[in-house]
This record gives structure tokens, C-alpha cells and sequence, in this order.
């Protein structure tokens, strides 16, 4: 990446287009787990896997955190031109996933089961729940590596590696699920062992490339923890964990709220919205993420013309992604909830919560990129904002209030709700910064602000 880059705009579909891949690769784990899972053991396994998912994804969440932190800090080093720091980076971020996935491994193998109370799992989905998440929780190494090491490969320009990586994982997924849920019937516990082998050897290969292919290579020197550079990866990386983690905390909330208001029906219901909102979204959040490196390269460069141009770039991408994703699940709402093994009364109440889910995907998309593209530049602050406002705020509001007016339904119609009132205050950021770039000082400003307001009714 830090050579052939006097004009990173032009790179926008080099990066993006494999990131998007990548991210819609991932969606497919979520697609194959379901179907096998749906078609194996039918409405208990979906609800199960949706119940545990916020725990197994907090482990994603933590890598993903870390690898896209180590990966903004490399890609600003490689703009600056400064190759030794970048390497110092990487094997620093290297060292962080190792650290994170044995403090994860004795903690989450102690803690599990007090976990899945919390969560609400009893009765029918208690065992089931069980055998999935013990494997999950004893091998999370693969999973925080699988995660964390992706975005490391697009900040040294390994794109294309990238994204082989994910279609190998996918490739061994699907015939390991295969496998050992349907030709041997292991249950949730194949379904597990499946997901952890292909995360497992796709994190092996991911090392392969960064230690013999590109210009970066990876030498076992570089493996050292530069604690200043741990404490600037680890802020910065809380914004793509709070990325992550949002959609986790949100399933459990949701969760919660269909227990209260629907029983098992409902959960199963939201099941499926989880596993179709879980296909498309890592498509969209694919923008952001292949934007990341090119973004955080010209921070780096101190080329602010580029960046701008990037984030139009990513703008146009955005809008027209969501046109086609939502005139999709429209068109295809009534067959999406069969192709993961849905019973018939479980399809029918999915068809509202998918049309709710169809009208929420433009804001949230836009909300994600930009807080991609705040995080990429450095602008924590306003990243963090857009990012924690979603899961501790407003979703909690939507989640509470609408389901006492409206049942079952307002859960489904609490998601547009909430990224509604985020992209509300995406464009006030939006707005602050057009207007501290007027120039002016900020009395001056004030005078400028207020006499418009003034002005604003005999203008009408």
C-alpha cells in the first residue's frame, strides 16, 4: 500500500470493492449456519443460536476491535511514509489478539453458563444453547484472530488476500456444517466444531500471507508489545468494537423484549430478521471498512482532497447498495424466512419485521459509514458518539416504548425508529462542520448563526 499511492482516491474500488466481499462472505457464515441449523433441528436451533449469538459475538467484536485499531495506526504510518513504525504496529496488534484470546478463553470457559441465564436461555433452548457455546468459548482463539487479522491485511494492501481468506473459511464452512450436522448428526455441537475449524485455518492462512507474500513481511522480531502503540491501537479500536458490539447488544435486548411480549414464537421470529439483517449489513459496513485504509493513508499523507473525495465515493456506493438490498427483502419477503428452515407461522410474522427492517438500512447505513470514516481519521470523539448512542440509547428508547403501543410489532418498527433519530444526529455533526470551515471565529460564527435565526421567519 505505501508505495503506487500519490493518488488514493483512485484506489477506492481496489479497497472497497474485495472489503465488501469480504464483509458479504461474512454474512454467508450467518446464511449456512442458519440453513443447516434450521433444516437439522428446525425452530429450537434457531432460536438457541440467536440467544447465544451476542456471547460468541462479543469474542469477533474484541478481535475485530484490535485489528482495525492496529490497522488504522498502520495505514496512518504507511501515509507518513514511516515503514519501521508500521511493522512495530502490526506485530504489536499481533501480540494484543494473543493476549485478548487467553484472558477470553479462561474467562468465558468459567463464565458461560451464568452467561446464557442472563441472557434468558431455559427450558427447550437451555441444553442446545450449551452444546454450541462450550466449543465456542474453549476455542476462541480462532475466532479473535480470524477477526482481528483481516483488517491488517487491507492496511498493508493485501486485498485480494483478504478476501480469499474469507471465500476459503466460507468454502470449508459450508461442507464442515454439511458434515457434521446432516451426514453425522452432532447438532448444535457440529454446528460449533464446523465454525471454529474453518475460522481456525482461515487465520493460519491469513498468517501465511503476511509472513511470505507482499512487501510487508511479517519476521518474527516484529512480534513485540510497544505498550504507547498498544494504548493508541486499543482507543482507537474502540470505535469498530462498539461497531460490532452494538448489533450484539441490540439481538439481546430484542431478544429480552420477544420474550416478553411474544414467547419462543417471537424469538424465532427475530431469528430470522437477525440472520437476513445479518447477511446484508456486513455488505454495507464492507464501505466503511475498505474505506478505512485509503481514509487513514491520507490522514497520514495530510491529503485532505483525497479524503473528501473517498467519502463521496462512498456516499454514491452507499445509497445505491441500500436501493438494491431493500427493494430485495421487499420483493423476497415472503420466502427468506424458508430459507432458513422457518416454520410457516414463524414466515408470516417475519413479514413485518423484514419491511421495518427494508426501511431502516439507508440511515444505518449511513450512520456506519460515516462512523467508519470518523474513526479512519482520527475524529474518535464523534465516531464513539454515533456508534454507542445506537445500542445505549436509542434502540433502549424504541425497544421500550413502541412494543406497550403496538405488541410484538414495535419491536420490529423500534430499529427504523432508532437509526432515524442517529442519522438526526449525524446530520447536526454534519452541519457543526460545515460551519466551523466557514473560517470565521467562533463569535463571529455565533453573530452569523444567530442573525440567520433571527432572519429565518421573514424569509418564510
Amino acid at each position: 500500500m505505501h508505495s503506487a499511492m500519490e493518488h488514493p482516491e483512485t484506489k477506492f474500488f481496489h479497497y472497497v470493492l474485495p472489503a465488501m466481499a469480504s464483509q458479504l462472505l461474512t454474512g454467508f457464515f450467518i446464511i449456512v449456519d442458519g440453513f443447516f441449523i434450521g433444516q437439522s433441528i428446525g425452530d429450537i436451533g434457531l432460536a438457541s443460536i440467536n440467544l447465544l449469538w451476542p456471547i460468541a459475538a462479543v469474542i469477533t467484536a474484541i478481535g475485530l476491535g484490535i485489528g482495525t485499531g492496529g490497522s488504522v495506526v498502520m495505514a496512518t504510518a504507511l501515509g507518513a511514509h514511516d515503514i519501521p513504525r508500521a511493522m512495530r504496529v502490526r506485530g504489536t496488534t499481533l501480540v494484543c489478539l494473543a493476549l485478548a484470546s487467553a484472558v477470553l478463553t479462561v474467562g468465558l470457559s468459567l463464565g458461560y453458563p451464568y452467561a446464557l441465564h442472563a441472557l434468558g436461555a431455559s427450558g427447550e433452548l437451555w441444553q442446545p444453547s450449551v452444546d454450541y457455546l462450550r466449543l465456542v468459548c474453549l476455542f476462541c482463539t480462532a475466532q479473535v484472530f480470524n477477526s482481528g487479522l483481516n483488517p491488517l491485511l487491507r492496511a498493508a494492501g493485501n486485498n485480494m488476500a483478504a478476501m480469499c481468506v474469507m471465500i476459503q473459511g466460507l468454502v470449508l464452512n459450508i461442507f464442515l456444517d454439511w458434515f457434521l450436522i446432516m451426514y453425522h448428526p452432532y447438532g448444535m455441537a457440529g454446528a460449533a466444531a464446523a465454525t471454529l475449524i474453518a475460522q481456525a485455518a482461515s487465520a493460519v492462512t491469513a498468517l501465511g500471507c503476511m509472513r511470505f507474500s507482499g512487501t510487508l513481511r511479517l519476521r518474527m522480531n516484529q512480534l513485540t508489545l510497544d505498550v504507547p502503540i498498544a494504548a493508541k491501537l486499543l482507543k482507537v479500536g474502540i470505535s469498530p468494537f462498539g461497531l460490532s458490539m452494538s448489533l450484539n447488544i441490540l439481538i439481546m435486548l430484542n431478544n429480552w423484549q420477544c420474550i416478553r411480549y411474544g414467547g419462543a414464537s417471537a424469538v424465532a421470529t427475530y431469528a430470522i430478521l437477525s440472520y437476513v439483517l445479518g447477511s446484508v449489513q456486513p455488505l454495507l459496513s464492507g464501505i466503511g471498512e475498505g474505506m478505512q485504509p485509503l481514509v487513514s493513508y491520507c490522514c497520514g499523507a495530510h491529503d485532505t482532497a483525497a479524503r473528501k473525495k473517498i467519502l463521496k465515493k462512498g456516499l454514491c456506493l452507499m445509497l445505491a447498495t441500500c436501493a438494491v438490498l431493500c427493494l430485495a427483502i421487499v420483493l423476497l419477503r415472503h420466502q427468506l424466512p424458508f430459507v432458513f428452515g422457518a416454520s410457516g407461522e414463524t414466515a408470516k410474522g417475519s413479514v413485518p419485521s423484514l419491511l421495518c427492517a427494508a426501511a431502516a438500512l439507508p440511515f444505518w447505513g449511513m450512520v456506519r459509514l460515516f462512523s467508519s470514516y470518523f474513526y479512519a481519521g482520527g475524529r474518535q470523539r464523534e465516531s464513539t458518539l454515533l456508534i454507542f448512542a445506537d445500542p445505549l440509547a436509542a434502540s433502549p428508547l424504541f425497544l421500550y416504548l413502541l412494543p406497550i403501543w403496538f405488541g410484538v410489532n414495535g419491536i420490529w418498527a423500534a430499529f427504523p425508529a432508532a437509526q432515524i433519530l442517529l442519522f438526526f444526529v449525524l446530520c447536526i455533526l454534519i452541519a457543526r462542520d460545515a460551519f466551523l470551515q466557514t473560517g470565521y471565529s467562533p463569535s463571529v460564527r455565533m453573530r452569523v448563526l444567530m442573525r440567520k435565526i433571527r432572519q429565518w421567519p421573514r424569509s418564510k
